[in-house]
């Protein structure tokens, strides 16, 4: 039954993008919301449902994925809202390797990128999706290639100075190299969790590369954050939880799953 209900949403997806779909994509990525303060120094922005983070760090700012318009547009409402420009961003975190959360790096050169290892051809595009699904929308994005200067592997701690630091956690399953990201309170979870009516849940199965290992690492959180203040879970799509509920929602999510 499973297999059914994704094989008939593939079918809609194709049918959708063969319909002017990719069209309406292309421009609702270069439609940025306004910015949302999730605390301060920290902004999310969202366009076409994709989510952009900007985190001030002293005179620089960070960035947790950088959405699906290789323009940009998404990332500079979001370093508009912290009164910075392009020039001010020293690091990007990329979550996972799909091009709807890799494009707007291409426009930000003097910036570290850090990704999984796994991910590095993927986000270079020198090798494609693992998921059928996701191999369509790549193709309807035609996101630019990064270049990646920090490639991870294990538990990474990233020193940003002013008494701050980005924790990566190995998040395999959705893509071989996704992470999520822990930073000041708040884990940056990618396409690995979603937020919907209410509640962190999965996302959409069809677009993970292993679906069974994308649990495991979800599942993998408990050990991961033990002991740490988890005040707020942004996802890649969806937004945030609100802010002193992100521990809570996330021990949730994970029992719903079976840990």
């Amino acid at each position: 039954m499973r297999a059914l209900k994704n094989l008939f949403v593939l079918i809609v997806i194709v049918a959708v993008l063969a319909g002017g779909g990719i069209a309406a994509l292309r421009i609702a990525r270069q439609r940025p919301s306004s910015p949302e303060e999730i605390k301060p120094n920290l902004m999310a922005v969202s366009a076409a449902g994709i989510y952009v983070y900007a985190a001030r760090v002293g005179s620089k700012v960070i960035l947790f994925d950088t959405g699906a318009d290789p323009a940009g547009s998404t990332i500079d409402t979001a370093l508009g809202a912290l009164r910075a420009g392009r020039g001010d961003v020293s690091d990007i975190f990329l979550t996972h390797g799909h091009g709807d959360h890799t494009a707007g790096a291409a426009g930000l050169s003097g910036a570290r990128v850090h990704i999984g290892q796994g991910d590095v051809a993927l986000a270079e595009g020198k090798a494609p999706p693992d998921s059928l699904v996701a191999r369509i929308m790549a193709k309807a994005l035609a996101a630019p290639p990064v270049s990646v200067s920090n490639p991870m592997s294990g538990v990474v701690v990233a020193d940003l100075g002013e008494g701050k630091s980005v924790k990566a956690l190995p998040m395999p399953g959705h893509t071989p190299g996704s992470y999520a990201f822990f930073y000041d309170g708040v884990l940056f979870a990618g396409d690995t969790i979603l937020l919907k009516q209410g509640r962190l849940d999965r996302g959409p199965s069809f677009f993970d590369g292993n679906s069974d290992e994308a649990k495991s690492s979800i599942l993998s959180l408990k050990q991961q954050l033990t002991g740490a203040d988890v005040s707020v879970v942004c996802t890649g799509h969806g937004g945030c939880t609100p802010v002193g509920l992100g521990r809570s929602m996330l021990d949730d999510f994970v029992s719903r799953l079976g840990g």
